[in-house]
């Protein structure tokens, strides 16, 4: 498989869910353990970290990330926090002492065993706690701020 063949397997999409999953699916063939190769794997990351940077936003995906970007919008003027979008829900940490009241305003509820806030429906508990890392890994992560400063980074799990 070539660069070329890779980026027309990513032509038309529609959103983000649609990019992760023809990723997913290139990457359990190009995967070097699975028989691809190094370097068609590299080039599967480049090219899906292209088009995340550079070729679509969250919000296209569904109505409800419209909405995630529309609570996101209300809290990235806020500073020293960390905004994070995993799956379909937005994770808070840092200095939110002082926007507490805000937040629960727009629906976030705090997560005490994880010392977060999050914005988006639990379907139920889960008896078995999961940590932050294997929630990212499954749904993968967007850090849409850091800590005083706007940036954009994707971590997909494969």
């Amino acid at each position: 498989m070539t660069r070329a063949q890779i980026e027309e397997q990513f032509k038309g999409i529609d959103g983000i869910n649609e990019a992760k999953k023809i990723y997913k699916e290139l990457a359990k063939k190009l995967h070097p353990d699975v028989g691809g190769t190094d370097e068609l794997f590299k080039i599967l990351n480049a090219v899906y970290n292209h088009i995340l940077e550079h070729g679509l936003s969250f919000s296209e995906d569904a109505e409800f990330d419209l909405e995630l970007e529309k609570v996101i919008s209300k809290i990235l003027h806020y500073e020293n926090i960390i905004i994070e979008v995993v799956g379909s829900w937005i994770w808070l940490s840092g200095d939110t002492k002082h926007i507490k009241e805000t937040l629960k305003e727009l629906n976030f509820k705090w997560a005490s065993k994880k010392k977060m806030w999050y914005y988006g429906e639990m379907k139920g508990r889960n008896p078995k706690q999961k940590s932050m890392d294997d929630i990212k890994a499954k749904y993968g992560c967007q850090t849409v701020k850091t800590k005083g400063a706007s940036k954009v980074s994707w971590r997909v799990a494969s």
